[in-house]
């Protein structure tokens, strides 16, 4: 026997910008609001480099990458500056503040990811397990 439980512990982000790079950026903001704002004191500086085999892709290995540096470093993002996207690379510097940030995003799911034109601007679409 088996059922399907519905669970509700996920969260949608939905990003817009004029550049898959604005995109990323919105990524890195959001993502630091979610996890509590500020951290501490100290403000850092990393580099972040992801691949991926299309652009939804690589959104979610971008965010996966952030959350990666919360969890291991205690990273809260505060923006991301020198984003730069070629092809299914992206790379860029993410600033922010080390502190101790929740253990809230368990991981950057596929299900809805996009990252698209829209005819005006870039649309972005994550779901976070949270």
């Amino acid at each position: 026997m088996y059922r399907f439980v519905d669970h509700t512990a996920e969260l949608e982000l939905q990003l817009r910008a004029a550049t898959k790079e604005g995109v990323l950026a919105e990524a890195a903001v959001a993502l630091g609001e979610l996890l509590g704002g500020t951290g501490g004191t100290a403000l850092v500086r990393r580099d972040v480099h992801v691949e991926a085999t299309d652009d939804a892709a690589l959104l979610a290995a971008w965010l996966d990458e952030l959350v990666f540096l919360a969890e291991r470093d205690g990273l809260v993002p505060e923006l991301a500056v020198s984003v730069h996207v070629a092809g299914q690379t992206a790379t860029g510097v993410v600033q922010g503040r080390l502190g101790t940030p929740p253990h809230l995003v368990k991981g950057v799911t596929y299900n809805d990811l996009e990252l698209r034109f829209d005819g005006e601007a870039w649309q972005g679409r994550v779901v976070l397990d949270v």
